[in-house]
């Protein structure tokens, strides 16, 4: 009975050592991390890549000069080995799993962005979520300047697209898992939001760059944007529409796509819904509601067909239209979709029910 109860005391000796010396002794320290906020990727004259880091400081570690944040930008071959060799820049452990954002010079997206995000998605280095979005200007100029809102690195893009926070509809919010996903589906092209560089501010939306094969082919302007939201589903709060003679507000709209084969042509048909509130009209020109409806009509019908064409023109299905024909196309078939969607006839209606139109005057 003795040798049982020293054999239970050696075995709970044995569990509290094992306690004590169990650990990730391995790990570091987050007061020993830089943790990167935005990831920004040029391609220069003089090099093949250059890599953009920008680091939240705390304020317990703030410098002379105030900064909440500081730059590090490195050369390299590939990203992971501009990565690399930042860290010898650096006296603490480099954590990139923070980043919000991974921002791409206009120049390196035309020649094609394939090879600089293989990198995220293979390492999982990077949030799948983190928000991608092409650059017009200076990167380091944008990776320098303190955000004018004080907003940490990284945050300050994330709100700027965020739908709870800076985002409108026409703002294509856009994550790197949606990015990858379509560089290998022919049935579904990119499109990823254009900022330009701003004076007072960081940036400012420009529309939104049209990618085949991962190049910049094409662009839309902030009010085909606007279209490009509605019909894919993506609408979300309210957003204004402004013609020459009202001001109408779209709170909400509903699709119902049908597609079809007439022979070697698809066909795709858009029944849309729209509802909207009148802001504001021109009452000199004494505008009656259906009159309103009708303007709106002709002008968001407009907006469709230039959308359309621009994108017909490249052969870039960026709505994903594709996906519906996937079940009537063989395998072998998908990579000839953007020459089909070229041809494509779509047809589009709208239904457009106004509210809160308000006190009407009466005619004398």
């Amino acid at each position: 009975m003795s040798g049982k109860r020293h054999h239970w005391k050696a075995s709970a000796a044995c569990g509290l050592i094992a306690l004590i010396l169990s650990g990730c002794w391995d790990s570091k320290d987050i007061d020993n991390r830089l943790m990167v906020g935005a990831i920004g990727l040029e391609q220069p004259k003089d090099t093949s890549l250059r890599l953009w880091l920008r680091f939240p400081l705390p304020k317990a570690t703030l410098g002379e000069a105030g900064k909440d944040f500081f730059t590090v930008s490195q050369d390299g071959l590939t990203v992971p080995d501009a990565m690399n060799k930042a860290k010898y820049k650096l006296p603490k452990a480099l954590e990139s799993s923070t980043a919000r954002a991974i921002l791409l010079d206009e120049k390196m997206a035309k020649s094609g962005i394939n090879p600089y995000l293989e990198f995220a998605v293979r390492e999982r280095s990077v949030p799948l979520d983190a928000i991608v979005a092409v650059v017009r200007g200076n990167m380091e100029r944008i990776f320098t300047s303190p955000n004018p809102t004080g907003e940490l690195s990284g945050i300050y893009t994330k709100l700027f697209f965020e739908p709870y926070s800076g985002g409108t509809p026409r703002k294509n919010k856009t994550m790197l898992w949606e990015v990858y996903a379509k560089l290998y589906n022919p049935l579904h092209a990119n499109l990823i939001p254009l900022l330009s560089e701003g004076t007072l501010n960081s940036f400012i939306f420009a529309g939104n760059a049209i990618l085949i094969n991962g190049k910049i082919v094409g662009e839309l302007n902030k009010s085909e944007s606007l279209m490009y939201e509605i019909f894919t589903h993506r609408f979300h709060d309210a957003e204004m529409a402004l013609m020459n003679r009202s001001d109408v507000r779209i709170v909400h709209n509903h699709n119902r796509i049908a597609t079809s084969f007439e022979g070697d042509t698809p066909v795709i048909s858009i029944d849309c819904s729209l509802i909207t509130t009148l802001i504001d009209s021109s009452q000199s020109l004494h505008q009656k509601i259906p009159q309103i409806v009708e303007d709106l009509k002709a002008e968001l019908t407009e907006l469709s067909r230039s959308m359309f064409e621009k994108t017909q023109k490249q052969g870039a299905d960026v709505f994903g239209f594709g996906n519906h024909f996937r079940s009537r196309l063989q395998p072998s078939q998908y990579a000839k979709w953007p020459e089909m969607f070229k041809k494509a006839r779509i047809n589009v209606e709208f239904h457009i029910d106004m509210r809160n139109t308000g006190l009407q005057f009466l005619e004398r």
